[in-house]
């Protein structure tokens, strides 16, 4: 391998991993917003749950869990809808059999969270890792930066 593959892996490693940051950002700014918009503009009403299962993800050193609820509501103009909130807070509680408040968007309601509080969402964890990405991006393109002044430092 030359130079300039040489070069050319310390750029598209970087940016492969950089677009999962990327992505990464995303999707937590599209949480955060739908938790809040969902929590100042969604219809309120009072759900069960109707099975809270454990989800474990992640590999065999880096585990995490998280309670996955299927709520079942009756919207205001009398639709019954059974779904998964897009979004949740409660951690490892099991709310399983219990009412629960529900916040829904009106014309998808399918759309909804049922906050632990009742009223919002917590938005620590979307804003972790919004906060974890920029750090990422901002590291990714300091070593893009410095691998391309030093390989240019070096001529093979």
């Amino acid at each position: 391998m030359g130079f300039q593959g040489f070069s050319l892996m310390f750029v598209l490693v970087p940016a492969l991993i950089g677009l999962v940051a990327l992505f990464m950002l995303f999707t937590a700014v599209r949480n955060l917003l739908r938790g809040m918009n969902l929590a100042s503009r969604g219809q309120r009403t009072t759900g069960r749950v109707i099975s809270a299962n454990l989800h474990i993800s992640g590999g065999k050193d880096n585990r995490t869990s998280t309670m996955i609820e299927t709520i079942e509501f009756t919207t205001d103009r009398g639709q019954t809808v059974r779904t998964t909130p897009l979004r949740g807070d409660i951690g490892m509680l099991d709310r399983s059999g219990q009412e629960v408040p529900v916040l829904y968007d009106r014309d998808r309601p399918e759309r909804m969270i049922a906050p632990k509080n009742g009223r919002s969402l917590s938005p620590w964890g979307p804003l972790s890792k919004i906060v974890f990405s920029l750090v990422m991006l901002g590291f990714l393109t300091f070593f893009v930066v410095m691998s391309q002044g030093m390989l240019s430092l070096f001529p093979f």
